[in-house]
């Protein structure tokens, strides 16, 4: 396993110097849209924002507005440096800061996947638990883990723990959530095909419906999530076996691997933007009032 073969070695000035560019474009774009998803579940201006649903959109956006506030001004700051050939101070922080993100928006879409199980499988004891202290728990345990799991890169180095995450946390709770995800669309199927042929109350069919949409907004999410993942895990694989490759490539594949991740949290406040209405119509109610 190639570890800190590289890490002496500095990288080319127009590597450096395009992650740092890349990195500050996400920035802008990632503070606004992830501030406005936490500030429209904050404000609920319509009051139809407080399910647990939307509360665990609420934690990915707060992680991808941290990538924005901390991660992504870091990683400018570090390959500036890095392009200007100035010794590198507290990488660990950008290092620290990108881990414990990332291991927030795992978790928390994770979550978001095990609530859309419970309200299509059993969707009235999900609504008879709306606002229980299920959402508080699972909250403080994605917190937790998302704290003091990356403590382990004080040990192993950033490369060897990007291996490790990739193992352990994208592709574990990938396919955990690509089962879960199949089992909700059966579910989901059957039951719009039993209010299509046996009828029922137009409130019901609405309940349905709506849950139908919040399920394919999720799928959006995950989507967003295997393009920008998959080729980071790929990328980290690369890293960690490929005996042939130059410290160029090496260094080409370290920011790659990076920026791809940090698209993701670029990417989910446009897909609530556009996927769920309620959330269109909070942001444009708090926009105007402004």
């Amino acid at each position: 396993m190639q570890t800190h073969r590289c890490d002496s070695i500095h990288p080319p000035e127009y590597i450096a110097i395009t992650t740092a560019i890349v990195s500050g474009i996400f920035c802008l774009f990632t503070i606004p849209g992830n501030f406005l998803v936490c500030l429209a579940v904050f404000k609920d201006p319509f009051k139809d924002l407080r399910s647990p649903f939307t509360l665990f959109i609420a934690h990915l956006a707060f992680a991808d507005l941290m990538v924005g506030l901390v991660t992504e001004p870091l990683s400018v700051y570090f390959h500036i440096k890095e392009s200007l050939r100035l010794p590198i101070e507290h990488s660990w922080l950008t290092h620290m800061s990108y881990f414990m993100s990332c291991t927030a928006s795992v978790l928390s879409i994770g979550a978001l996947t095990i609530d859309r199980y419970i309200a299509i499988t059993s969707p009235l004891t999900y609504r008879a638990k709306k606002g229980s202290k299920r959402t508080r728990i699972v909250s403080f345990v994605v917190l937790f883990v998302s704290l003091t799991i990356p403590f382990v890169y004080f040990k192993v180095g950033y490369i060897v723990y990007a291996f490790v995450f990739a193992n352990t946390a994208i592709i574990f709770t990938f396919v955990t959530l690509l089962i879960v995800q199949v089992k909700i669309w059966q579910t989901s199927k059957s039951r719009i095909t039993s209010v299509d042929h046996q009828g029922t109350s137009a409130s019901h069919q609405k309940i349905v419906l709506r849950e139908k949409r919040i399920t394919k907004s999720l799928v959006f999410v995950l989507m967003a999530f295997a393009a920008s993942y998959f080729p980071s895990c790929v990328i980290i694989y690369s890293m960690n076996f490929c005996t042939s490759c130059s410290c160029l490539v090496i260094h080409w594949l370290r920011d790659l691997q990076f920026l791809f991740v940090l698209l993701n949290s670029f990417v989910n406040p446009l897909i609530y933007a556009w996927r769920l209405p309620g959330f269109r119509r909070a942001l444009v109610a708090i926009v105007k009032r402004r």
